[in-house]
């Protein structure tokens, strides 16, 4: 099988990248780190504008409608940008989930808000935490094998240490009732909740990837530049040869990630399994990545004056999110029988 995108779903992930370049420079997210804001509502407009929060909506309700193999490109833009704002939570999981609901009409105004940026979703399925709930008009939240529904006047947030300032975490308090139920039927939730799963799991593999590669297109830019004894520090066999072990880490997980994107799309029945096997591949290039990077850096990696620490934190942080590297073996040896 010949995997390749189509030229539209490369302009749009070029178009997006050049947003971000332009609205989510690392002046404006060490701003949005230091001013402890809720959002950064320029760059929300602009994904409004483009139509990125509503890349997964019916077109219907004036969305995308994309799969998961038509939007994989804008997370890996996402983490190359390391993007602070919860676009992933908002557009692949959150809006999907709630068109799904059997009651879905009731709340079209909730989803149109949704698309065009007015109003803002973030989810939680089985974890405590939920990411950017501080700046979400409504939670995705699962208790008791129902889908829940709730606004934010009716929730207690309480801030959460996370390794990645940018990435804002909430743990929340909220009191289960009938009219926050959105979906009642205990088979059909827990069906919504394992492909959910499985999307974030690619979704966030995704922009594992993103990250790695802006790591290593800086510490190649970096090691060409630096000088020691009148030479680059790059013409040294060991940096050429940890460059060259974290570029093929990179490009061994990327086509593990696309083909899990195909894989959700087509109904594959190794669909659990690739998403499973994609976010392991891409944490493992993640993590040696920032490995990389820190060693090739040296000492001016380790400060909060140099840029290179935004993707290094935004890199353990999506390593580690639905599912670390010994997890997601876990996950792999039960889909095979192990």
């Amino acid at each position: 099988m010949k995997f390749s995108f189509k030229d539209e779903q490369l302009l749009f992930a070029e178009a997006t990248r050049e947003m971000l370049r332009k609205d989510c420079s690392p002046e404006a997210i060490n701003e949005f780190v230091e001013s402890d804001s809720a959002a950064m509502p320029e760059l929300w407009n602009s994904f409004a504008s483009m139509g990125v929060l509503g890349i997964t909506a019916s077109e219907t309700l004036g969305g995308l409608e994309m799969l998961d193999q038509d939007f994989v490109l804008i997370m890996e833009e996402l983490g190359r940008a390391a993007c602070p704002e919860p676009v992933m939570e908002h557009a692949v999981l959150s809006i999907p989930l709630l068109e799904e609901c059997n009651n879905k009409s009731q709340y079209t105004s909730i989803l149109e808000s949704a698309i065009n940026g007015e109003h803002r979703l973030s989810v939680a399925l089985e974890s405590q935490y939920v990411v950017g709930a501080d700046s979400a008009d409504y939670l995705l939240l699962f208790r008791d094998s129902l889908l829940h529904l709730v606004a934010k006047e009716s929730i207690v947030l309480q801030r959460q240490a996370s390794v990645d300032s940018s990435r804002r975490l909430f743990s929340v308090k909220w009191d289960t009732n009938s009219g926050t139920v959105i979906e009642g039927d205990s088979d059909k939730v827990r069906s919504l909740i394992e492909i959910t799963k499985l999307r974030a799991e690619v979704s966030t593999a995704a922009q594992c990837i993103g990250v790695a590669q802006q790591l290593l297109d800086m510490t190649v830019q970096y090691v060409q530049e630096r000088k020691q004894f009148g030479k680059p520090v790059g013409v040294n066999q060991a940096i050429k040869h940890h460059l060259a072990d974290t570029g093929k880490a990179i490009e061994f997980a990327r086509p593990m990630v696309y083909r899990a994107a195909w894989s959700l799309n087509k109904g594959d029945t190794e669909a659990e399994l690739a998403a499973h096997m994609a976010k392991l591949l891409a944490s493992k290039a993640v993590d040696l990545a920032c490995k990389t990077s820190l060693q090739c850096h040296g000492a001016i990696a380790y400060t909060l004056e140099y840029d290179l620490q935004i993707w290094l934190k935004r890199g353990l942080t999506l390593s580690s999110s639905w599912g670390d590297i010994y997890r997601q073996r876990e996950r792999i040896a039960d889909c095979l029988g192990l």
